[in-house]
C-alpha cells in the first residue's frame, strides 16, 4: 500500500518491535475488532491503513527486521538538513530485498509524512534492539510517541520509561486490552501536544472525536425509548379455535408473546453493540440473546431491576397500585400475574411453581360478555395482554444497561467469544454503581411515572423526550465509571 498523509487528516505510523502489541493498539484506537491479531510474530507484513471515523489515519506496520545494521546505514539522518532524505535513499536502495523488508515497509508512512507511535511492551525487558530502534526514530525528525503496552505480569516499565524520554517527545502508559473511551481520548490529546503546529489541527479532531461519542450516547438513549415503547404495548391474539384444544392454544400464544419480547429486546441489544462498532460481540443461540440467561429466566429476574423494597415505592407512582402492589410482595417474579384482570386465585402460587409465562384472557364477542368465559363461543378471543408487573420495564432497562456497559469497557483489541453472564456482569455495573437499583431515588420516580404513560399509550412527545433525557444521564453515568 503507498501511505498516503494529506495536511487535512492526522496521520500516524504505529511502529514498534515485533509482538509488542501494535495491532492491538491500533485496534483500540480506531475502534475497528476487525485488525488481524496474532501471537505469531511477523503476522503484520505490509502498512495497513485504518480510520478513526474519517478524523483520524494509522498505519499498522511490521515490526523491525534488522534495527542494528539499519541504523548503521541510517546514521548520516543524525546530522542532515532534511532527515527524511536519508530515509528515503535507504528505501530506495533496499527495495524488493528481503533482509529490509520489514523496515522497508514500516518507513514508507513515515517518509510520507506521518508522526510515530512507538509501542513497546513493558512486560518485556529493554535490549540494545529496542535502543536501536528508539535512536532511528527519532533520526526522521518526525513529532514522536511512545506507548508501553503491558501483555505480560512482568514489570520493566520504569526501565522503558527512563530509556523513551531520551528519544520521544511523550511518552504513556496505555493498555490495549481494557483502554476506556476516556483512556482513548487522553491518549488522542497527547498525540496533540507531541508537535505544536500539528496541535489546532489535532484538536479539532479530538473535539470531534468527543462530540461523535456524546452523539452515541443520545443515540443508545433512543434504542432503549424505543424498545420499552414495543416491549411494554405489546399484546398478542387469537380466536379461540376449540375449548378442547385451549390449553395447547394458549401454550402457543404466550410462547408468541415471549418470542415477540425477546426478539425486540435482541434487536434493541444488537443496535447498541452495532453503536459502539463491535463486530465480534454475536449470539450463540438462534434467539440471538447474548445473555446466558433468558429474559424470562428466574435468575434474570432475581438479578435485575429494582429491590423489593424499591419497588414498593414505585408501586404508588404513576397509577401503579392495586394488583401490581401484589406483585411486589412477589418481589416482581409474577410478571405481572396478579396484576391483569381476571386471574384465578389458584394462579397465586405461579411464582413458587417456577412457572414465568404471561396470562391469558379471554374476550368475548361484545354482545356475548353476559356468558360465562368458560363457553366457547364463536368469535372468542384469546389474549396476552401487555405485560403489567411492575418490575417489567426495570428488568429490559437493566439487561439493556449491561449491554452498554459490557460494550464500552471491551476494548476492540479483544478476540475472545463473547457470552455474558448475567450475575458477573451485574456484579460489576454494582460495583460501579450503575445498574437501575442505584439510580437516585428520585431519577426512578421520573421514569417509572413514564413507563406508566408509555404502557397506558399516554406518553406525550414531551414526556417521552423527558425520559431519553433521563436515560441518556444514567449512560453518560455508565460511562464515566
Amino acid at each position: 500500500m503507498e501511505p498516503i498523509v494529506t495536511d487535512a487528516t492526522p496521520t500516524f505510523a504505529i511502529v514498534g518491535a515485533v509482538n509488542h502489541g501494535k495491532s492491538s493498539v491500533v485496534s483500540t484506537l480506531a475502534e475497528d475488532d476487525q485488525i488481524k491479531i496474532s501471537a505469531m510474530p511477523g503476522e503484520t507484513v505490509e502498512c495497513q491503513r485504518f480510520w478513526l471515523l474519517d478524523l483520524f489515519v494509522f498505519y499498522d506496520t511490521p515490526g523491525f527486521q534488522n534495527a542494528l545494521e539499519a541504523l548503521n546505514e541510517l546514521a548520516p539522518a543524525a546530522q542532515a538538513s532534511e532527515p527524511l532524505s536519508v530515509f528515503r535513499q535507504f528505501v530506495e536502495r533496499h527495495k524488493g530485498e528481503v533482509e529490509f523488508e520489514a523496515e522497508y515497509q514500516l518507513f514508507q508512512p513515515i517518509i510520507a509524512g506521518a508522526g510515530v507511535v512507538y509501542v513497546v511492551d513493558g512486560s518485556e525487558p529493554l535490549l540494545e534492539i529496542h535502543k536501536a530502534e528508539m535512536e532511528i526514530l527519532r533520526m526522521t525528525g518526525q513529532p514522536r510517541l511512545a506507548i508501553i503496552n503491558r501483555t505480560g505480569t512482568d514489570d520493566h516499565v520504569q526501565d522503558w520509561k527512563r530509556r523513551l524520554g531520551l528519544h520521544f517527545n511523550a511518552v504513556r502508559e496505555f493498555n490495549a486490552h481494557h483502554a476506556t473511551f476516556a483512556n482513548r481520548l487522553e491518549l488522542l490529546e497527547t498525540l496533540a501536544g507531541i508537535e505544536q503546529s500539528w496541535k489546532p489541527k489535532l484538536m479539532r479532531a479530538v473535539t470531534m472525536v468527543r462530540e461523535d461519542w456524546e452523539k452515541r450516547l443520545s443515540e443508545c438513549a433512543e434504542i432503549l425509548v424505543n424498545m420499552l415503547s414495543d416491549c411494554l404495548t405489546h399484546e398478542e391474539r387469537t380466536l379461540l379455535q376449540s375449548e378442547a384444544q385451549r390449553q395447547s392454544e394458549e401454550r402457543a400464544l404466550t410462547d408468541r408473546f415471549q418470542k415477540a419480547i425477546c426478539a425486540r429486546e435482541a434487536n434493541a441489544h444488537k443496535a447498541i453493540i452495532k453503536l459502539f462498532r463491535h463486530e465480534l460481540i454475536k449470539s450463540e443461540t438462534s434467539a440471538g440473546d447474548l445473555f446466558e440467561e433468558g429474559l424470562f429466566s428466574e435468575q434474570t429476574w432475581s438479578l435485575f431491576g429494582c429491590s423489593q423494597q424499591q419497588l414498593v415505592a414505585l408501586a404508588s407512582v404513576g397509577g401503579a397500585a392495586g394488583g401490581a402492589m401484589i406483585d411486589v410482595m412477589f418481589g416482581g417474579h409474577s410478571l405481572g400475574a396478579f396484576a391483569l384482570g381476571g386471574m384465578a386465585i389458584g394462579a397465586a402460587g405461579a411464582f413458587f411453581a417456577g412457572k414465568t409465562r404471561p396470562e391469558i384472557e379471554l374476550e368475548m364477542p361484545r354482545n356475548m360478555r353476559w356468558l360465562s368465559p368458560r363457553l366457547k363461543v364463536a368469535g372468542t378471543t384469546l389474549r396476552v395482554p401487555p405485560y403489567a408487573a411492575l418490575n417489567f420495564p426495570w428488568i429490559l432497562v437493566d439487561r439493556c444497561i449491561a449491554i452498554f456497559h459490557y460494550s464500552i469497557h471491551r476494548t476492540h483489541a479483544r478476540r475472545d467469544k463473547v457470552r455474558i453472564n448475567s450475575a458477573e456482569e451485574k456484579a460489576k455495573m454494582a460495583k460501579s454503581g450503575v445498574s437501575t437499583d442505584h439510580w437516585p431515588a428520585g431519577v426512578r420516580r421520573d421514569c417509572q411515572k413514564r413507563f406508566t404513560a408509555l404502557r397506558n399509550g399516554k406518553l406525550a412527545p414531551k414526556a417521552r423526550e423527558e425520559l431519553r433525557e433521563l436515560l441518556r444521564a444514567q449512560l453518560v453515568a455508565v460511562s464515566n465509571s
